[in-house]
């Protein structure tokens, strides 16, 4: 008598190949500029900075960062 409802060679599957999902290139490119764009609004408080320039240069890498891993930030293979 084995078990129910077959041997245990039979419920067995193939191994599967895991891989990471694949994410669009402009949320990738979000996430950098927001987390350096987070990360010199802190250094320039920091350093002492004014709240309001510290914000207009932050926001400003900000959209610098966005576009630069944006249009260059690519794994694209060269041919």
């Amino acid at each position: 008598m084995g078990e129910p409802g077959g041997s245990a060679d039979a419920l067995r599957s193939r191994p599967v190949h895991l891989r990471p999902p694949s994410i669009d290139p402009g949320v990738t490119s979000f996430i950098w500029a927001l987390l350096l764009g987070l990360f010199i609004w802190g250094g320039l408080l920091a350093i002492g900075v004014s709240q309001g320039t510290a914000l207009v240069l932050a926001l400003l890498s900000f959209g610098a960062i966005f576009l630069f891993v944006r249009l260059r930030g690519g794994d694209d293979p060269v041919r």
